[in-house]
């Protein structure tokens, strides 16, 4: 029992007191390489909030915490028996990659639990945490799930750092790292640093896909004093939702995107938001991030709130193999093929893609814009130059003029109102009132779920 006393250590912390119940427990493998009972893998069930959650966990102390044939199966099993209960599936991992000495039982045993990792994505909330060194085909489980929390020192790599790094100039300690995954990859959801930090994580997520309503102590009335048209999305996050009840997820990457859960007067929702401050144009990365995000929501029926300001798609100047039309065109699927709720609040500009992808009047069934927003194909001075290039050319003050007529092009064909009037969007608002709209949106178009 010694050498499991850190994993069954990690699993008590969190989850509730004294409900984990453990299945499987002496299995054991009957090769020359006289493996302890358990394999290194602990597997059962538990409740976390309440809610109950199967677990299965890698115990790095056990062979490298390698996988192996009994093993394997003993992971699928919990998987496959979650799946059955319809409760949320939790992973740990900590191992060095498939048993060697086992070969293709190894493999076909990775085969099973990737199949079953695949299989409960989408019917149940998956969670992988990143608990140590996670090599090999392990690496790909990480990736079959609704969020992968990473504690801040594991790292995870197809194969060993040493073999990755060799014949390069690589820094062996740099491969795989948490900050790699979370700023580059996109892999890592969350990142934490102690067990309790943990526990809250998972929780809040499963609170999230599975408590879709609860009593909000925030006035649903509470007017945004604070917000203008030059406000933070930060801020604007802050303000409209429940108050300290936004979720983020990945922060790292794609930070010209923020995506994660929130409460709205109680009600959970998935939130899509443009940050301008790190660039008003969608990327290849962003929309991978929105769409990742987007197929968690649809999975469990989470109303989706855009807030956008986005001037449309970042100009793609690599070869035609580029993965941006590809990428944008797989997040544009996931919002049009999902009967989600979809609410949109136009707070900064809404053009071309930015328009198209984020508040369309074909896709969002309810749309709004701030006062101050502009709308359109092109932006007022590209459109000024479009339309008024003679009398911009003749003028004595080039600039002067040009700015003159994309002003005047604002205010009168791409204002909020003026859309507003051709039936495109729903309503023009204050900043301060966006909160009270968006929760009579959720509340009236909630029959969709």
């Amino acid at each position: 029992m010694a050498k499991y006393s850190q994993i069954y250590e990690l699993i008590k912390s969190i989850t509730d007191e004294s409900s984990f119940m453990e299945t499987l427990t002496l299995v054991q493998g009957k090769s020359s390489l006289e493996e302890p009972a358990g394999e290194g893998v602990v597997s059962g069930f538990a409740t976390i909030g309440d809610i109950q959650v199967g677990i299965f966990a890698n115990n790095f102390d056990v062979l490298s915490g390698s996988i192996g044939k009994k093993s394997a199966k003993k992971i699928s099993k919990c998987i496959e028996d979650s799946v059955k209960m319809n409760i949320p599936v939790i992973g740990i991992l900590e191992t060095s990659g498939a048993r060697f000495g086992e070969g293709i039982k190894a493999m076909e045993g990775y085969g099973g639990i990737i199949k079953a990792m695949n299989l409960a994505y989408g019917v149940v909330p998956t969670i992988i945490v990143l608990k140590g060194n996670c090599y090999g085909m392990a690496s790909y489980i990480s990736t079959c799930c609704d969020c992968c929390i990473s504690f801040d020192k594991a790292k995870l790599a197809t194969s060993s750092p040493l073999i990755l790094a060799s014949n390069t100039k690589i820094d062996v300690e740099k491969v795989g790292t948490v900050e790699a995954h979370s700023a580059k990859s996109g892999l890592i959801s969350a990142v934490v640093k102690t067990n309790d930090e943990l526990r809250t994580k998972i929780s809040d997520v499963l609170n999230y896909l599975l408590v879709p309503d609860t009593d909000s102590e925030d006035d649903a009335n509470r007017v945004c004093v604070k917000l203008t048209s030059n406000s933070k999305v930060s801020e604007i996050i802050a303000e409209v939702f429940d108050k300290n009840s936004f979720m983020e997820l990945k922060a790292a990457y794609a930070r010209e995107v923020v995506v994660g859960f929130a409460r709205l007067n109680g009600t959970a929702v998935g939130v899509v938001a443009n940050n301008s401050e790190i660039s008003d144009r969608l990327t290849a990365r962003g929309a991978r991030k929105i769409s990742d995000f987007l197929t968690t929501c649809i999975s469990f029926g989470l109303p989706i709130v855009n807030l956008v300001d986005c001037a449309g798609v970042e100009n793609n100047l690599t070869d035609e193999n580029d993965s941006l039309i590809r990428d944008i065109s797989d997040m544009l699927y996931c919002y049009n093929a999902c009967d989600n709720e979809k609410i949109s609040v136009i707070i900064g500009k809404a053009i071309g893609l930015g328009y198209v992808a984020f508040a369309s009047k074909r896709s969002f069934d309810y749309t709004i814009a701030w006062e101050s927003a502009y709308i359109g194909m092109l932006d007022s001075t590209a459109t000024a130059n479009l339309l008024y290039a003679d009398d911009i050319a003749k003028a004595k003050d080039k600039a002067k003029a040009e700015q003159e007529f994309a002003d005047a092009y604002a205010e009168a064909k791409g204002s909020a109102t003026y859309v507003a009037e051709s039936g495109y969007i729903d309503n023009v608002i204050l900043p301060p009132l966006t909160r009270q709209y968006l929760i009579a949106a959720v509340q009236m178009y909630g029959a969709k779920r």
